[in-house]
């Protein structure tokens, strides 16, 4: 089987966009003109960090970037401008099978039908492997990591003697979502791109190209909700973001007496017979809305609101329910979404067991 048929076979990691498939990237331009006016000096730093949060576009920018040398386009080329889809390169970095390019990412397990949960030193000996063998014509060699955060201690310590000894004409993309828990010595190494959320009218413009039957009030939800997150924007938008908020601010509002059969109808999404999908968007929604919440709460401001009323029901939490509590709810929320994913644990129990620790905290 051939890499391309094998990448093929897989599933995505990234779902049904995934980044190396983006031709037009909205926002970013700073980044674009700093990558741009460094090649066309001849000052290409032989590591990028690409900051940001999740779903930003930093790994499409590198994808761009990685189309951009293997094509070999004149230096001074904007980086973001479109190249001909009718080129070979372009068609082998779509499959995965380009020679002088090398993805490292959570690999799939295909005795457990998962993705696994980091990058082992294994693979970055692969990495290693790639970069021993000469560019098929001269041409740069390009790495995607995809990202640091991750890798395990062990692959982050090999992958930091590679940047200290680069190969020649290589380049690697150091994707993070979280650049503050890196190593000092693999920031000092690389030349660092800050990546800004986006605008919630580029989101809602991202949603309409990729998704326009969504209804404008949906769309424009979905892009305050995303956080700057076009990744974020178009999962919510796609798997009906707006109305599993709605019916999580209507529990919330019920709470500490919730309507229990509501209750269960609402955790029947994530059980079994429901959407496997739903359950992160949900944890997610409810995540961001403790955030906000908590934020208003310290900043002494009502959270901006999505649905009339939901200003009261989060000042209502915030004012019964302690700076420490929330701040301990809103951690076991998220520690509670990466051990259901991880563990495959029973997805609607944990939901009713939130809920449960909400009403407790407002009884």
């Amino acid at each position: 089987m051939s890499r391309a048929e094998e990448i093929e076979e897989l599933p995505d990691i990234d779902g049904a966009r995934p980044p190396r498939l983006t031709r037009e990237i909205l926002g970013h331009d700073a980044g674009f003109i700093d990558f741009t006016q460094s090649r066309a000096q001849g000052r290409l730093h032989h590591s990028w960090l690409l900051s940001g949060i999740r779903g930003i576009g930093k790994a499409s920018f590198a994808y761009q970037a990685a189309r951009h040398l293997l094509l070999d386009t004149p230096s001074n080329t904007p980086v973001q401008q479109p190249l001909p889809e009718s080129e070979t390169t372009m068609r082998l970095i779509d499959s995965g099978a380009h020679p002088d390019l090398f993805v490292l990412a959570r690999g799939y397990n295909r005795d457990t039908d998962k993705f696994r949960t980091d990058i082992p030193i294994d693979d970055v000996r692969r990495m290693k492997s790639f970069f021993q063998l000469s560019s098929a014509d001269g041409n740069w060699r390009v790495c995607i990591i995809d990202s640091l955060d991750e890798m395990n201690k062990y692959s982050l310590n090999s992958l930091l003697k590679i940047l200290e000894e680069p190969p020649e004409k290589s380049i690697f993309f150091l994707i993070s979502h979280r650049v503050g828990g890196l190593l000092d010595t693999i920031k000092s190494r690389s030349r660092k791109l800050d990546f800004k959320p986006l605008a919630n009218a580029q989101l809602e413009q991202i949603v309409a190209h990729h998704l326009p039957e969504t209804a404008p009030e949906a769309s424009a939800a979905a892009a305050f909700l995303a956080d700057g997150s076009a990744h974020m924007a178009l999962t919510l938008a796609e798997l009906g973001g707006f109305d599993l908020y709605r019916d999580l601010i209507s529990l919330l509002d019920g709470l500490p007496r919730p309507d229990i059969e509501g209750l269960h109808r609402f955790s029947d999404r994530f059980g079994p017979r429901g959407d496997a999908k739903s359950f992160p968007v949900f944890c997610y929604l409810l995540s961001n809305w403790l955030h906000r919440a908590l934020r208003g709460k310290i900043d002494g401001q009502k959270i901006v609101s999505v649905f009339a009323g939901e200003d009261e029901v989060a000042a209502r939490f915030v004012s019964r329910v302690g700076t420490d509590a929330l701040l301990g709810l809103w951690g076991k929320i998220n520690d509670g979404a990466r051990q259901a994913e991880a563990l495959n644990l029973d997805r609607k129990q944990i939901v009713l067991d939130w809920f449960s620790d909400m009403g407790d905290m407002l009884a």
